[in-house]
């Protein structure tokens, strides 16, 4: 193990893809929202707004977990297994054994 080296581009490749210190996807979300809103309503400050939303919620859930949009990403196409919003109508209920039963 002495002729082994710490290579410092390792942590840069663990790194999630960043914009501005925002998910690059976030980010772009947040843009293209923010041009369709200057667009529709031809008022810049109303498509700054939205971006600045954007962007702020973005920053925020990126400080908050880092992974949340590849964990996100990776659980999308299975099935929910157990939603709790979602009520059956009749929902279960497990029945416990006394001892006079």
């Amino acid at each position: 193990m002495r002729g082994l080296r710490r290579w410092a581009g390792y942590a840069a490749l663990n790194r999630p893809l960043t914009v501005l210190g925002v998910e690059r996807r976030l980010f772009l979300l947040g843009a293209t929202l923010a041009v369709a809103v200057w667009n529709a309503t031809t008022s810049l400050v109303a498509g700054g707004a939205v971006f600045a939303g954007c962007y702020g919620a973005g920053w925020l859930a990126g400080r908050r977990d880092p992974a949340m949009l590849a964990v996100l990403r990776a659980a999308a196409p299975y099935p929910a297994r157990y939603d709790p919003g979602k009520w059956a109508d009749e929902p279960w209920h497990l029945k416990i054994r006394g001892r006079g039963e």
